[in-house]
This record gives C-alpha cells, structure tokens and sequence, in this order.
C-alpha cells in the first residue's frame, strides 16, 4: 500500500498599500528581493506591510504570516532585515478556515514567539474590505499561475463561507479550538472567476515575467563577478603600491638612523674635546 504524499504548497508573498494588495510575487522572486538582487523602487524609504503565504494545489491558503519589511532609499530590503517566515509559519496557531479549513496564523497579537512582535501587525480593514478576504480574493484569481491538480484549482469559493477567529482571541497567542469560537466575515460579492483563456493569459505572463527575473538575476551576477574581479584586481594594484611605499619609508627611516648616529659620534667627539679644553684651562689657571 502507498503512503499518501504530502499536498505540495506554493509559497508567496503579497504587499499591501492603503487600497489593498499592490503586488503579489513567488517565494523564490522575494528571495531575490531579500539578496539584493534586485529592487523595488516603488517601496524606496518606506516599511510595507506583507503576507508570507502557503497555498495548496486547490488554491486555499494553510499559513499566513503577516510581517513589516523595510526598503532603504534605493528600493532595496535592508539589511538588518531577517525573519524565518517558513519557521514561524510551521509554529503558527490555529485561525480562521479561508475555505480549506483552519490555516496556522501568525500575526500581532497571535503569536507565540514573542521576539518577532515588533516585526509583525494585524490584519483588518482597509477600502472598505478586509485584508483577509483580499488575500483570498487574489489567491483565487491566480494572477500567480498556481497549478492546480483538477477543477477544483480555479474554482471561487464564496465569501460568506470565509471564517476568521474572533478579535478578542488574537491577543495573547490563545489556542482556538471550537468551531463556535470563528465569526463569519462578510464581505462584498466578489467577481465571476476568470476565464480559462484568461488563466492561460495570466500563467503565460507569469512565466514571462519569471524568466525576465532570471535575465535579470544571470546580468546582475555577471556584473557581481565583474565587480569582484575588478576589486580583487584594485587589491592587488593597492599592494603594490603600499610594498612600494614601505620600501621608500624603510630606506629612509634606515638613512635617519645613520645620520642620527652620525651626529651622536659628533656630540661624543664634541664632549671630549671640550673636556679637554676645560682641563686645560683650570691647570692655567693654577
């Protein structure tokens, strides 16, 4: 008898702005983002709220963690910045069922890994709708070209069947255990799901836009091993120089030395002589 294999899930993170989701990108394109390969200039000097998220093969989302990133003046994620999304998202507790069941959680507020809590906020309501059912909205459009395993994958499921844990839950990292403790979440009528050409449109655009990435990531490596080569070569340039500057000083620090011993022989010679004189003169005297 086979064992059943683990349902494969799909990792994403989306970025929120004052109307909702502005942008929504694969694991592997944040990553890129996180190594500083390339930018996003339309975030340059700002901290951005975001949503680390695992989707099944039928579209419904299994973890959320919702978490801050920070973009220095060029459009680049900082530095200093590091959070173990996939960790946190594993020891998240039990939240609202986004139509696949309950999902694990992680946001300000339900957690139970204090030290990321400065790093995180909580979702609610921003143009007039709920983030959660933006996120589940925009899951269920696909403009990530998730595929799917039947027709189940590009099926919309309605909003009113959307749970989330009730609020006074969220703080202090409770355990939510019965169903009778989720709260529907309404929500306006969401538009009909896409058409199959429109899938085929959406996935052919995301997988342009993957291998332009990667274009992208291939010309900015070869000019990082340009860039090293070309530091490596000034290093180099740098020793020289300074070997040649060590030498110059050693010869004359070495040339110092002769004349100051030189001139010590002299003062010796000096001393004696005028010893002499005032011996000379004191027998004179006498």
């Amino acid at each position: 008898m086979n064992t059943p294999t683990k349902p494969l899930l799909t990792e994403a993170v989306m970025f929120f702005s004052e109307r909702g989701i502005s942008k929504e990108m694969l694991y592997p394109e944040f990553e890129a983002l996180l190594d500083g390969l390339v930018s996003a200039p339309e975030y340059a000097d700002e901290t951005v709220q975001a949503v680390f998220l695992q989707i099944n093969t039928r579209l419904h989302v299994r973890s959320a963690v919702f978490f801050n990133i920070d973009f220095d003046l060029d459009g680049y994620v900082n530095r200093l910045w590091n959070l173990p999304l996939r960790q946190i998202a594993e020891r998240g507790d039990r939240g609202p069922d986004m139509g696949g069941g309950p999902i694990r959680l992680v946001c300000l507020g339900f957690n139970k890994q204090p030290q990321y809590r400065p790093m995180l906020w909580k979702p609610g309501t921003r143009a007039n709708s709920n983030d959660l059912a933006l996120i589940k909205e925009a899951v269920a459009h696909n403009a990530l070209g998730i595929l799917g395993d039947d027709e189940e994958t590009i099926r919309y499921i309605a909003p009113e069947r959307l749970h989330m844990a009730a609020e006074d839950t969220w703080y202090g990292g409770g355990q939510v255990n019965d169903a009778d403790d989720l709260i529907p979440l309404t929500n306006t009528p969401p538009p009909p799901p896409p058409a199959a050409d429109e899938q085929q449109q959406l996935r052919d655009r995301h997988a342009q836009e993957v291998r332009e990435l990667r274009k992208q990531i291939e010309a900015l490596g070869t000019r990082l091993k340009a860039m090293v080569l070309e530091k490596e070569q000034a290093l180099v340039e740098l020793k020289g120089i300074h070997a040649d500057h060590l030498e110059i000083v050693q010869g004359e620090l070495l040339d110092i030395k002769q004349e100051l011993a030189e001139q010590q022989r002299i003062n010796a010679a000096l001393k004696r002589e005028l010893g002499k004189y005032q011996n000379k003169t004191a027998s004179d005297l006498e």
